[in-house]
């Protein structure tokens, strides 16, 4: 008795597409920080790959601490960019635009 071979679904195929594309994340990542400046209370930079070659990063912070409360803050998303980037990692536009942050490391 032969085994009937399993047709390829839509979840193969994007298994398959999604391991030939490249991992920019930290290009990506070190771009970012060396355009806008390390931002005060850096906590760490997150990088999301979606589809056609978009990037989310979201830069997280520590918020300002207040000596008059016995309360400890999450870090929080500062910043937040929506990217395109080439084939190569270089990121091609920003939105928002990057900008240098004034008071930056």
């Amino acid at each position: 008795m032969k085994k009937a071979k399993r047709a390829p679904t839509n979840e193969d195929d994007a298994v398959v597409t999604e391991q030939a594309k490249p991992n920019h994340t930290e290009k990506i990542k070190s771009q970012v920080l060396a355009k806008i400046g390390k931002p005060p209370r850096l906590d760490r930079v997150e990088v999301s790959r979606h589809n056609n070659g978009k990037y989310r990063v979201n830069i997280w912070q520590q918020p300002v601490s207040d000596n008059s409360i016995a309360v400890t803050f999450a870090p929080r998303i500062g910043l937040s960019y929506y990217l395109t980037v080439s084939e190569t990692g270089e990121i091609i536009h920003s939105n928002p635009p990057l900008t240098k942050l004034s008071g930056s490391a």
